[in-house]
């Protein structure tokens, strides 16, 4: 029995969904998954391909595992530890979903994982793998769960790993296709992007999305003028899918005002200009960066433009953005 969950994409609305204006995410068909087979014994095996992880765990273990990571949580709500000393492991975060959702004799398995998507490209990973996890708990226990209650379990689980987990990521990876979000409302709207979306990772940012938001909290909340013109940049993007119209003005503009914000780094913005010149238009999907030089992943447009030759010299990881529509799914 197979889980698997697609990543997502933000197409806009990378801060302005703090201030209550509408993001949207398209999930995209790149996979996590984590295969399930009973086996005799009082241990859970968990091999995940992707951090490199074979560890056998008693299951004994695994319930005060639940507790223990729950009380990690409020140290760092409570301001004593910081989001990276939650989890000791990235396959705790995975054990925590199994262990806090199946019984105990469920539990004598071994989970096999691994994902196509790159690990801190702002493609949802950790919501991919956890919701891939949420819908395989599912199928074992033979209790469905709602849409809704599957993308809040998410959330809820992913908490561990960034402080506070993602409602757009939550809802984007099990729903499939493009999702709104808007005042902790999710909508799944019927769009569809077409063949010249690309996506191009500059590279892992060197601050976490929180530390992100804080950042553009600290310098720009009060600005309502700066918060309209991302949401009339992302009713925009909408207009513009629903029309089957070209959308570059739009991201240019979006790139602009998050350029303006401080969350594209110099080398970024070169990037972009670069892209430019070459047909295309570009702008970060994601939190950013006010450090360093990466920004996290780039969301291309470039019609009528050879692939190839349009990321020539980057030295950066790219791909195709072929959407998901299905969403968290069980597969044979």
């Amino acid at each position: 029995m197979r889980g698997q969950a697609p990543g997502k994409i933000i197409l806009s609305g990378e801060h302005s969904v703090v201030y209550g204006a509408p993001a949207i995410a398209s999930a995209v068909a790149l996979y996590s998954y984590i295969d399930y087979t009973p086996v005799k014994g009082s241990d859970l095996i968990a091999e995940f391909m992707g951090i490199e992880v074979h560890s056998n765990h008693p299951i004994a273990k695994l319930s005060p595992l639940v507790s223990f990571l729950d009380r990690q949580f409020q140290k760092f709500v409570d301001g004593a530890i910081q989001v990276d000393k939650i989890l000791s492991s990235p396959v705790q975060l995975v054990l925590y979903v199994l262990a806090s959702q199946l019984p105990t004799q469920s539990l004598s398995a071994h989970f096999n994982g691994n994902s196509q998507l790159p690990i801190g490209a702002g493609m949802g990973s950790s919501a991919s793998i956890i919701a891939a996890a949420v819908v395989l708990v599912e199928s074992i226990n033979k209790k469905p769960l709602s849409p809704v209650e599957r993308y809040k379990l998410v959330k809820h689980c992913e908490r561990l790993q960034h402080g506070k987990g993602s409602l757009i990521d939550a809802a984007t990876v099990i729903l499939g296709g493009v999702v709104q979000l808007q005042e902790q409302r999710v909508e799944k709207l019927p769009l569809r992007l077409d063949e010249h979306w690309y996506w191009l990772f500059t590279g892992t940012p060197q601050c976490s999305t929180g530390e992100c938001v804080s950042y553009v909290a600290d310098n720009h909340a009060d600005d309502s003028v700066l918060w309209q013109s991302f949401e009339q940049c992302t009713k925009a993007m909408i207009s513009q899918l629903q029309a089957n119209q070209n959308p570059s003005d739009i991201i240019r503009e979006n790139h602009d005002l998050l350029s303006h914000i401080g969350v594209v780094s110099e080398r970024t913005q070169e990037v972009v200009g670069q892209l430019a010149k070459r047909g295309a238009s570009a702008k970060i999907s994601g939190s950013g960066a006010f450090i360093g030089d990466s920004s996290g992943l780039l969301l291309v447009y470039a019609k009528d433009i050879d692939a190839e030759q349009l990321f020539a010299g980057f030295n950066m990881k790219w791909g195709r953005l072929e959407q998901d529509i299905q969403g968290a799914r069980i597969v044979s």
